[in-house]
Formats: structure tokens, sequence, C-alpha cells
């Protein structure tokens, strides 16, 4: 009879065991040595001191047997060798299939270069022996990261809320009656100037906290679409406004919770507001996030959780073309860009060519990612600087009521312009790789993917 009620308890005990949503956070630092090759800008900058740290910020979650994970990187984005590389050690190190691991960059543009295989490399210098060491170096913490997230999961109680950061952002791009070219980031506007666009204002906040009568909080996902470029172009390493934004959300909240940051759509959306001319610093920026969360806070609503459904799609997408005089051009004016500055559009166009060419007969590839984790909340992994109003159309038509979208993930595409845009060119324009409607293709399959991880288990 005790054998008997032994083992019932012991099957009651692996069953509720099996039916816990589990979750475990950690991050690993990754900033740099001084002289390592920064990005976000069209010339070399090699660090020099640091303003704040880099992290690798990692989310393992976990339900019957099944993980997902979501790693943020403090970096201006991903490439997808690194992306395979650091999958691969995740899955050799902590047993997590390649594929059901997110890995994204905050965007922040005084963080190390990453290889493109373009003329980029030759400009920033990420093929220094300095370069080469940081890069590869990168696969290695990011599985530290996960290995010491998943080895801290344990049950959590998961809720969502959805802030809002009004006046915060805005769409870089304008135009101007009787124009039809678009203005990228003008010092002011006229009265003839309108956006080319809009913003997205929401501040998602996804919550895991413990499920006992101990509901300390573990971690948080936090997601807002916008530029980081506050700290600006010198050589100091910072983790721009995320880093503030997160520190701040972890101190308010819970000081043991990993605060990570997932950017959202934002490759027209920048921090300056173009009437009034006003940048605001970098932590005037994470500060006014973090508020937002707080008055979000109260709004936290439970979410029935099920085992994570992780959906992807590789992309193919059609590369542009370009005319023999647009070549010859681009040829001439690369023979003096290592030395010479021509302009951020200029440089941008001429890249975007060379590179275009060089890989014309290499397929432009694209991964889309969906993690789903209750009939409410899904997450969407887009790998470029995406327009804002391909993510705000992911979201309206999205079958969740809650949808996260994390971009320069998985790796890069560069820019991702909506249809709209490509007549009205300018910077974004002449960056893109894809032709029009790349983006549209990408939004088709991002819903086709959140429609079967909302109707299949």
């Amino acid at each position: 009879m005790t054998n008997h009620l032994l083992l019932c308890f012991s099957l009651i005990t692996l069953q509720l065991h099996a039916v816990d949503f589990r979750v475990g956070a950690a991050r690993v630092d990754i900033t740099p040595k001084d002289g390592t090759p920064l990005g976000g800008y069209y010339k070399f900058r090699g660090s020099a001191g640091v303003l704040d740290p880099l992290y690798a910020k990692t989310i393992v979650m976990e339900k019957d047997g099944t993980h997902a994970v979501i790693v943020v990187l403090d970096l201006s984005g991903t490439v997808r060798a690194g992306v395979e590389a650091a999958r691969k050690a995740i899955q050799e190190q902590c047993g997590i299939e390649g594929d059901h691991v997110m890995i994204s960059g905050t965007h922040t543009h005084t963080g190390p270069q990453q290889p493109r295989g373009s003329m980029m490399d030759d400009i920033t210098k990420v093929n220094s022996p300095a370069g080469v060491s940081y890069i590869g170096s990168l696969p290695g913490l990011i599985a530290e990261s996960v290995k010491q997230a998943k080895a801290k999961l344990a049950p959590v109680k998961t809720s969502i809320a959805i802030g809002k950061a009004e006046g915060l952002s805005f769409n870089r791009r304008i135009l101007r009656e009787g124009q039809q070219e678009a203005i990228w980031q003008p010092r002011t506007l006229t009265p003839q100037d309108r956006p080319a666009g809009p913003v997205d204002p929401d501040v998602g906040v996804l919550l895991f906290q413990g499920a006992g009568t101990d509901a300390t909080p573990v971690a948080s996902l936090l997601n807002f679409a916008m530029h980081p470029t506050s700290v600006g172009s010198g050589p100091k390493i910072s983790a721009d406004y995320p880093g503030v934004f997160t520190k701040l959300v972890s101190e308010r909240h819970g000081t043991d919770m990993i605060s990570v940051f997932a950017n959202g759509c934002c490759g027209n959306i920048n921090h300056t507001d173009y009437v009034t001319g006003k940048r605001r610093t970098t932590l005037e920026l994470g500060t006014a996030l973090a508020d937002a969360v707080d008055a979000a806070w109260p709004d936290l609503k439970s979410v029935d959780t099920f085992k994570p459904r992780i959906r992807s799609e590789q992309v193919t997408l059609t590369r542009k073309k370009f005319t023999e005089g647009q070549i010859a051009k681009a040829k001439d004016m690369a023979a003096s860009m290592l030395t010479r500055n021509f302009g951020t559009v200029p440089m941008a166009e001429t890249v975007c060519i060379l590179e275009t060419v060089a890989k014309q007969d290499v397929p432009l590839v694209a991964e889309v990612q969906v993690i789903a984790i209750s009939d409410d909340v899904a997450i969407v992994a887009l790998p470029g600087e995406i327009f804002v109003e391909l993510g705000l159309a992911i979201k309206k038509a999205s079958p969740f009521k809650h949808t996260l979208i994390a971009e320069l993930a998985n790796g890069s595409i560069g820019y991702v312009p909506n249809r709209e845009a490509f007549p009205q060119g300018n910077y974004e324009v002449v960056s893109a790789r894809g032709e029009a409607g790349s983006g549209e293709k990408l939004v088709e399959v991002a819903l086709k993917l959140l429609k079967d991880a909302k109707t299949t288990k």
C-alpha cells in the first residue's frame, strides 16, 4: 500500500512538473577590448573606452521538454554566419535545437562591427586582427549566456502589458509638398513638410515571475521601435538608450530580474524631433521608456502559456537591379571611398550596388521566425532594418492579441522599406538589397507562420 501511494505521488509530481512553463535568464558581458572596430557609420572607429558595458542577454523558455530561446546582443545587428555558429554552439553545449533560438541585436551604433561581406568590411576594418578576434569570441559567449539561463529554469507566471511612449520617436523620412523624393533626417521642418509615415508608440512588456508564493520577477522582454543613435559617433562603447532602459526597469521592478530589450521595426524611426530639432540624451530616452513601463506595470495581465511553438521559413528575395551607368559610377566612387568621405547616402548606395553586383548569383535569403507561447502572445523575428509600416501591418493582422517584433534577428539583409517608399528614394531605399515588395513578402510569410502557430500545436 505504501509503495502504491509513493508511486501515485511520484506520478502526480511528474504530471505537475510536466505542465510547468519554466523560464531562466542570464547575461554575459560582451564588451570588447580597446581598438575593436565599431559599427554604425561609414568610417573606421576603433573603440577607446567604455561608457557602459555590452551584454548578451538570454531568456530560455521551456515546457514539456520543448525549449525556445531569445538572445539579444548589445550590437548593431546580427550576421547570418555568426547566428549559425552560435546556434551550433548552443545545440552542442546546451542540447537546445539551433532553430529554436532567436538571436537579435539592439542596433546600438556604439558597439562592435560585424562582417557583412561587402565594402563595409574594408571601410570599418572589421577584418583587422582586433575585429576578427572579437567576432570569433561571440558564438562562445552567446552559448555561455544560454547555458547559464537554462541552468536557472524554474516555473513562472507570465503576464503582458502594452504601454505607450508618445512623442518619443519620429519618422525620419519627410515628404515636402510638391516634391516626390523624401528628405532624410532634416534639421528642421517647414510648413510644407510632413512625415512620410507613422511611428509605433507601443512599449511591449512581457514579464516572467516566480510561480510560487515568491512572485519575484525573473525576466522581462521589452519591445519598442526606435534607432539607438543617441550617443553619437565617438569611439566609446555604449549600449545606448537600451542599456539605460533595461537597467532602470530592473532597478525599479526587480534587481535580480534580467531585462531584455528587443528593438522593433525602426528602419525609418529615429529619436530626433524634427519640428523643434531637439535630440534627447541617452539618459532621457532610456528614462522615458522606463517611465512608460512603470505606467503599464499595473495593467499586466496573466496569460496561459503553452509549450513553445517555433516556426521559421527561409525566404528567397529578389535582389535590386542596377544599370551599367550606376555600376560604373559606383566603381569610380569606390576607388576613393577608403580615404575620402562622400557623405552617408552616396557611400551607402555605392556599397549596396557593388555588393549586389558581387553577389548577383548568390540568393538573397531571409529567415522569418515566430515563437508563440500562448494564445495571446507571439514574438516575430525579422532579419533587417524593417520599416515601421511593415511591423504595424504584422501587428494589425496577427491572430495573436499581442505580437512583439524583433528586427535585425537571425542575420540581416540591410534596410527593408515598404513598397510605397521606393519611389521616394533616399538613404534607406538606396541601401536596400531587395527589390520593392520584399518587405511585403516578409510580412506575408510572418502572418502565415503566426497563423500556423496559432492553430497547430
